[in-house]
């Protein structure tokens, strides 16, 4: 077997790496198997990998027990809704970029013979698979599991539930101060990604549609045994995909990625995930094939099938208690392609034949015969506000309202527009439009879902639509456009909006329009307040190099 560690581990010419290694305690034995990378991101930042530290211990006993060595280090990982509606949010994208650079440079510097990826959230899940593609040698994702859902006076919430009592209902008197603090200390009861279908749970969710995490993981408690046994599980995999020389591409081929995008639209998942496969498209070389077009294409074809927040009531622990994963692709597995190669070994369809019957709870996994949505949850536009095309979660929206006309209120920052929120400004009807927060523009392409909980806590979430060049997090409920491309800041038809422009938005045929297409010839496009500013680090690159949204918003 041609490992790193026999080719570079053995004889006098491996004495020096033998050597570094000794001083850490591994001995002749050891350094004769298979080096596994265990790259853990465990924090105290972070809820979701909060718990990765006693999951990389049973991650590591599967290693050694299958006859190779574990080697453990870190990345980082980030809570992107601690700087909600605060400037620090232009750094929670750019995470994604951050990971895969620093694993991909660890590895290659170190050399490993496979790797175990131990994630849980937002952008550090889709950071990794991006690190997996580009090193392409044996992998397999450990997923972090799920929050247990919040308890309140009989009713079951989530933290998104606080977040729009805190944003929109408290500053115009709807909630007090105490029975905010009553939700704070139940909000979040263990750690593990929050119990809803935001961008965390269905980056989780779909890495295990695309075959790298083993069937049934991605939805386990956080804290549950199974989820224990499950890491170890992936531990034992990680050998035999190294000794049967299978590289993560062998498993993140175009089909994978087409079951990827279909569970998408059956979960109705978070519009950041639309960026996060077309940027792991981009690093696959599929970008040709699945894109923007193949997304609406298969959003037209593909019901929505998941009652779970923001979706509808239920949380990501009611659909584990259906069956997860496994049960939700049994339902659309006519979709989807069964005979191409998971992470076990076997192929979809031998995964899902193995997977025991559940008793489903129709009110969170509705049927193919009786689907939540006949279309996706996730839609693409289009039209001579987005020529590159723009997302709108219409999972997350008032399924019998899905068309919206009415006057923009042009603002150049999230802050202008919250400020305008909160002095009551927006009325029924206005189309907020929040531009300049793009890939270069904000830079660092922000989640402004602070506008949104603000606007759905005021009650205003049916009255008022919401379009931008930025991203909204998975939280996010209401009418909202987001990634429109090209951006602002570029010179997007964003830049020649103004006060009073009326806007349509027309989800059943695709459409987002100003309905004066004479203001491009007339008007000269704004200028980002803010393109004066140089930005140093890892905003400045995105500054000068953030790609558009529909190429994944990635460093170009």
């Amino acid at each position: 077997m041609d490992y790193f560690t026999k080719k570079y581990m053995t004889g006098p010419e491996g004495a020096h790496r033998r050597a570094v290694y000794k001083a850490m305690g591994f001995t002749d034995l050891d350094l004769s198997r298979p080096l596994v990378a265990v790259v853990n991101s465990w924090g105290e930042v972070c809820p979701g990998h909060y718990g990765l530290d006693l999951l990389a211990k049973k991650v590591k006993e599967g290693v050694w027990q299958n006859g190779a060595t574990p080697v453990e280090f870190n990345t980082i990982s980030q809570c992107g809704t601690l700087t909600l509606g605060l400037d620090g949010i232009r750094y929670d994208l750019p995470t994604r970029e951050l990971v895969a650079f620093d694993i991909e440079t660890i590895v290659n510097s170190q050399m490993f013979d496979g790797i175990v990826f131990m994630t849980a959230c937002d952008k550090v899940v889709p950071g990794m698979l991006l690190a997996a593609a580009r090193l392409n040698i044996p992998s397999i994702v450990v997923c972090g599991g799920v929050m247990e859902t919040g308890h309140l006076d009989g009713v079951d919430f989530s933290l998104s539930d606080l977040d729009e009592m805190v944003m929109g209902a408290y500053p115009v008197g709807k909630i007090s101060a105490a029975e905010i603090a009553r939700m704070e200390d139940q909000a979040c009861p263990t750690w593990g990604a929050c119990p809803l279908i935001g961008t965390a749970n269905t980056m989780q969710c779909l890495t295990e549609a695309l075959g790298m995490a083993l069937p049934g993981s991605s939805t386990l408690p956080a804290t549950s045994a199974a989820i224990l046994r499950a890491a170890k599980l992936a531990g034992n995999r990680i050998v035999d995909l190294i000794k049967q020389k299978v590289p993560a591409r062998e498993i993140m081929t175009e089909q994978a990625l087409e079951n990827m995008v279909t569970m998408l639209m059956v979960l109705g998942g978070s519009t950041n995930s639309i960026i996060h496969i077309l940027a792991l498209a981009e690093e696959l070389d599929l970008a040709d094939r699945i894109n923007l077009d193949f997304i609406a294409k298969t959003s037209r074809k593909t019901p929505c099938l998941l009652n779970v927040k923001p979706n509808g009531p239920y949380h990501v622990t009611d659909f584990e208690k259906s069956g997860g994963m496994p049960q939700l692709m049994k339902e659309v597995k006519a979709q989807l392609h069964l005979d191409i190669s998971t992470v076990t070994g076997k192929t979809v369809g031998e995964n899902l034949a193995a997977q025991a019957d559940t008793q489903v709870n129709r009110q969170v996994i509705y049927s193919m015969a009786q689907p939540l949505s006949e279309d996706g949850g996730i839609v693409v536009l289009s039209g001579n506000l987005a020529p590159g095309g723009a997302i709108l979660r219409q999972s997350a929206r008032y399924r019998d309202n899905l068309l919206h006309r009415g006057p923009a209120r042009v603002f150049n920052s999230q802050n202008e527009t919250l400020a305008a929120l909160k002095a009551g400004e927006i009325k029924p009807k206005d189309v907020v439009v929040v531009r300049f927060e793009g890939p270069q523009g904000g830079p660092g392409m922000p989640d402004i879902y602070a506008v949104q909980a603000t606007i759905c806590g005021m009650g205003l979430d049916q009255d008022v639509a919401v379009i931008t060049d930025a991203r909204f997090s998975g939280f996010a409920r209401g009418f909202g456009v987001c990634q429109i491309t090209p951006e602002a800041a570029v010179g997007g038809p964003l830049a020649y909006l103004e006060d009073g422009d009326e806007i349509l938005i027309d989800v059943p045929n695709r459409r987002l329009e100003v309905l004066d297409p004479s203001i491009f010839e007339k008007r000269t496009k704004a200028r980002n307040p803010r393109a004066e500013r140089k930005h140093k680090g890892i905003l400045g690159l995105y500054q000068k190099l953030g790609g558009p949204a529909n190429k994944g918003a990635r460093l170009e």
